[in-house]
């Protein structure tokens, strides 16, 4: 201790540690053998002492007598300088990288919405109506991808989302793309907080798209009115079950789910075996469709 304070060995004799080391009139307040002559036990404590020119993992242990009372102390001092050190280092790397990681999602989010950008300036020079629709359709997928990485640039979590906050925020943002009178349809949510893999949410989001859309665009013709709710809760064996029901004019009765042409269709089946789910469509005074999946488990990265 003298040479690394710099003093004589003599100098050191009958002077306090914390005369010498903490440079106090008094033991300071995480000194461990303070801590010990208090309650008679062990006790550890790291410091970090300019003087000594480090990091210390002090430890005080008591000495009993035959009587069982502490007549003395050992103390340890073990330099963990080095260790501290690699450790701020490491800590300041998963810094950067999840700085970086935001940016990344921050680029992809501004490129997609740059997309969906394009893609609407485009379909104003499109007259056929059923072209501009597909331009349309396409522009809302960019969005939703858009909106999941705006959601984990904004997060703390940068592979996990919380669904309430961002299927509430799509259906929102869906609803008042295709729906120009708000007192003639009226959306109802109840989503359940949970915080999930984006590898479930980039799919479950992009169902949800597809589903609403859908509803929107046929099944409230010639300006009827109604109600279109979005549902999502956990349910019995870690089973999650998404909603979207509507109160409109049906499905056609010669509907066939599994052959259907709709590009939207096909990507609800796809989507929802990529989630190992499955799809229930029921149609009776209105259209109720469910998809019902377990979160996969995925490799820790």
């Amino acid at each position: 201790m003298a040479n690394s304070m710099g003093m004589e060995p003599e100098n050191l004799i009958g002077k306090s540690c914390y005369e010498v080391v903490h440079g106090t009139s008094c033991p300071i307040t995480t000194c461990p053998h303070a801590m010990l002559l208090h309650d008679d036990q062990e006790h550890s404590s790291e410091v970090h002492e300019e003087n000594l020119g480090g990091f210390f993992l002090i430890t005080t242990t008591p000495l009993y007598d035959d009587e069982g009372k502490v007549m003395g102390s050992v103390h340890v001092a073990r330099d963990i300088t080095e260790r501290k050190i690699m450790e701020e280092q490491l800590e300041k790397a998963l810094e950067d990288k999840d700085i970086l990681m935001k940016e990344i999602h921050h680029r992809v989010k501004n490129n997609l919405m740059i997309m969906a950008s394009l893609l609407n300036m485009q379909s104003r020079y499109i007259e056929d109506e059923v072209a501009r629709d597909i331009f349309k359709d396409s522009q809302s997928r960019a969005k939703t991808m858009a909106l999941i990485h705006e959601k984990l640039y904004q997060s703390k979590e940068l592979k996990k989302l919380d669904v309430q906050d961002y299927m509430e925020s799509l259906s929102r943002d869906i609803y008042q793309v295709y729906i120009k009178d708000p007192h003639r349809i009226q959306l109802k949510i109840e989503v359940e907080s949970h915080m999930m893999d984006i590898n479930t949410v980039i799919p479950l989001g992009l169902i949800l798209n597809e589903l609403l859309t859908n509803t929107f665009k046929y099944a409230f013709p010639k300006d009827s009115e109604g109600i279109v709710e979005v549902k999502f809760s956990k349910k019995e064996n870690s089973t999650f079950l998404l909603e979207v029901i509507d109160d409109g004019v049906g499905l056609p009765s010669d509907f066939n789910k599994k052959r259907t042409d709709s590009l939207g269709m096909r990507l609800i089946h796809s989507l929802t075996e990529q989630i190992k789910g499955v799809i229930e469509i029921r149609s009776n005074q209105g259209t109720q469709i469910s998809v019902k999946f377990q979160e996969l488990k995925y490799p820790k990265r």
